[in-house]
């Protein structure tokens, strides 16, 4: 097993595992047309910027869990002394190596990368099957709430 920091040429994995990770959850009809290549030219932006990095585990040269984040800056917090936020993304794990930590390992060094960054919070979505992760690396949920319409 190795992981690595994801480069620009490591997009597509990245963007194909996100793909993956819309489908299982049934949230694929969502994305906008030609989406694939909105988020590559996004992310490619990002990643220039620093402001976006994918760690990729690989299991014997085959990708097996992947985790992203990005710095954000919109309001409020664009007003605060720190002015941005962590945002946890795109943590996949394929089907077949779930339960063996790669995730977490994954998430662990996004997290890594955003304290150095200077980030004072860090924020996700989680996914029911991903919840109980999160609370283990130290999330509670925020009291944020959503409505859909």
């Amino acid at each position: 097993m190795k992981i690595v920091r994801a480069s620009n040429d490591d997009i597509n994995i990245i963007l194909d595992m996100k793909m993956e990770m819309f489908k299982e959850v049934g949230s694929i009809s969502l994305l906008q047309d030609n989406a694939y290549e909105k988020i590559k030219q996004a992310y490619l932006t990002l990643y220039k910027e620093d402001k976006c990095c994918h760690f990729i585990i690989y299991e014997e040269n085959r990708v097996v869990a992947i985790a992203g984040a990005v710095i954000k800056e919109d309001i409020p917090f664009c007003f605060f002394k720190t002015p941005y936020y962590g945002y946890v993304m795109d943590v996949y794990c394929i089907p077949e190596r779930r339960r063996n930590g790669f995730a977490t390992l994954a998430t662990r060094e996004v997290l890594k990368w955003l304290e150095k960054r200077g980030v004072h919070s860090i924020k996700l979505k989680p996914s029911n099957e991903g919840r109980m992760m999160y609370e283990k690396l130290g999330f509670s949920n925020s009291g944020e709430m959503e409505k859909f319409i």
